[in-house]
């Protein structure tokens, strides 16, 4: 072997350990190697060449030596600085996630609940409670029966898909829904019970540089109270587990269509033209003379009877929409609304030669207001409604209307609504409520002369007979409500908030008093205590 070749098996395993560091290094010695074969091939290089390859050599070593000396260097350095974070996928308000098709962004929402229910008095109502007729006088049966269930029916399915959107224009449309349909026994009165159940169904087209929206489709009335502005899923409703909510709370849930305009960031102004429905009582003393000659619900029945109230179908001959005008106010501490509504009811005299439509009109006024007693910790809410007619809007589900013996057509029976609560956030995951409700409608009494007797009809009216209200199974028991009067208390605790989204606990106790107007044998009361407790589980929330 020649010096050189000598010198070239030491110096290149040399050179191949050093260069293992970096991907440089490998391909220096590879090109090393290389530019030496030849010449170590040469049988006729001089000891001053071989100086000179050696000299090449040390230089190209202390250079594999910086090279490395760089490398450990950036690997340190890179060991001390995070990687960037990956960016998020789009969420949602609720942090609920958000997936895209195409250019509309869908995020979905909802809850799966297991509610307990324990009234002491029977009402057979399962997940949403019957404040006003199936609270039970003792003549019921029912008085004395409690009622126990388990149920899942108000498990919630929602998604919320946002359009695409421009600096002026925007557009979305909303979908909730639950399992509490009717069946037969389907009506418009206060939210659609028709099955497939659609609690909401909407879209929107918002105009953001002029401050206006129009929607259109199923969604709360705007007679509902706000939590800011007037804006659909802004509403501010009661958080009790029943799906009838509390006594005293004014709402709908109807289809419509709706103008909202926004001035400033002080006033919103909005009016509604929503889904109309008449809820109609006629009673009369023993004996009267049946008013058959009205005809108002081919839902239900093509006649009204002396004694005899539109039932559950109730889909009445409705003629024109509620119309609803709010104006809310945010002027920096809490949130203020006043606003009115006007109402068309129909009926049709079929006397045989005096046959006429008999029309009558409602109205109604109200306003909501929540105050930040201490922002984050304590709000203090007010709601009242008072008119003619305006019975639909409450929870207990009192009158609109009562037949007019003179007329036979329906007139509107006054009445109010109001609630005042306290909501308190002791700690991020724990809420508790307190609520105090009322509902009340007046009398309205007729008297009718016939064969030298009178008689009465009409609503609470003296003639009618209460006798049997206390007597199990016996007696005669009118039973028209004056008022409902209720307190209810409550909570929910977050214990669970993770990957998996988050988990409550609610618990809801709720003591309801119904008084009925005073007849023969006196104005009883009467009352309920409904104890409710949810377990649910928001999989889209954290």
């Amino acid at each position: 072997m020649t010096p050189i070749r000598a010198d070239l098996h030491r110096l290149m395993p040399r050179l191949a350990g050093r260069a293992r560091p970096t991907a440089v290094a490998a391909a220096v010695a590879t090109a090393l190697g290389v530019f030496l074969a030849p010449q170590a091939m040469s049988q006729t290089a001089s000891s001053a060449d071989l100086q000179d390859l050696k000299n090449q050599v040390e230089q190209l070593q202390r250079k594999l030596d910086r090279l490395q000396t760089q490398q450990t260097q950036q690997a340190q350095q890179a060991a001390t600085v995070p990687a960037p974070a990956a960016k998020p996928a789009p969420v949602a308000a609720g942090n609920a996630p958000s997936f895209y098709a195409g250019p509309v962004r869908v995020t979905l929402g909802g809850f799966v609940e297991l509610m307990a229910i324990d009234r002491n008095r029977n009402e057979s109502a399962d997940w949403a409670s019957n404040y006003n007729t199936s609270i039970p006088y003792p003549n019921s049966h029912n008085h004395d029966l409690s009622e126990f269930h388990f149920t899942a029916r108000q498990s919630r399915l929602q998604a919320l898909a946002e359009g695409p959107a421009n600096d002026r224009w925007a557009t979305e449309a909303y979908v909730e829904s639950d399992f509490g349909g009717a069946g037969g026994t389907a009506n418009y009165n206060e939210s659609s019970s028709f099955s497939p159940r659609m609690r909401h169904y909407y879209a929107d087209l918002q105009d953001k540089t002029n401050g206006w929206y129009l929607m259109f489709g199923q969604n709360w009335s705007l007679v509902t109270a706000n939590k800011t502005g007037i804006a659909p899923r802004q509403e501010n409703i009661p958080p009790v587990i029943d799906g009838q909510y509390v006594p005293g709370f004014s709402w709908l849930r109807v289809a419509q269509i709706r103008f909202v305009k926004k001035f400033g960031d002080v006033v919103n102004v909005g009016i509604s033209l929503e889904n109309p429905a008449a809820l109609v009582t006629s009673n009369a003393t023993a004996g009267a003379p049946a008013l058959a000659s009205m005809f108002n619900n081919p839902g239900a029945s093509n006649s009204f009877t002396a004694g005899n109230n539109s039932t559950a179908t109730n889909i009445s001959t409705d003629y024109l929409p509620d119309v609803i005008v709010k104006i809310a106010f945010d002027p920096g501490w809490g949130h203020y609304e006043v606003f009115g509504l006007n109402r068309w009811f129909r009926a049709r005299n079929i006397t045989p030669g005096q046959q006429t439509n008999v029309k009558t009109t409602g109205t109604g006024f109200g306003g909501n207001m929540l105050l930040p007693l201490v922002p984050k910790v304590l709000d203090f809410q007010a709601a009242i409604l008072a008119g003619k007619g305006i019975g639909r809007y409450g929870s207990t589900q009192l009158p609109d209307t009562t037949v007019n013996p003179g007329t036979l057509g329906l007139e509107p029976l006054r009445g109010y609504q109001a609630l005042v609560g306290l909501t308190v956030h002791p700690t991020p995951n724990l809420t508790l409520y307190a609520f105090a409700g009322k509902e009340q409608v007046d009398a309205q009494a007729y008297t009718v002369v016939a064969a030298g007797k009178t008689y009465g009809y009409g609503y609470g009216n003296g003639l009618f007979d209460n006798t049997g209200c206390l007597t199990e199974g016996v007696g005669t028991c009118a039973a028209n409500t004056s008022s409902i009067t209720s307190g209810a208390l409550g909570g929910w605790w977050k214990f669970y908030t993770g990957t998996l989204g988050n988990a409550q606990f609610g618990l809801t106790d709720t003591y309801v008093k119904r008084q009925i107007f005073a007849g023969v044998g006196g104005d009883p009361a009467t009352n309920i205590n409904i104890l409710m407790a949810s377990f649910r589980f928001y999989p889209y929330q954290k």
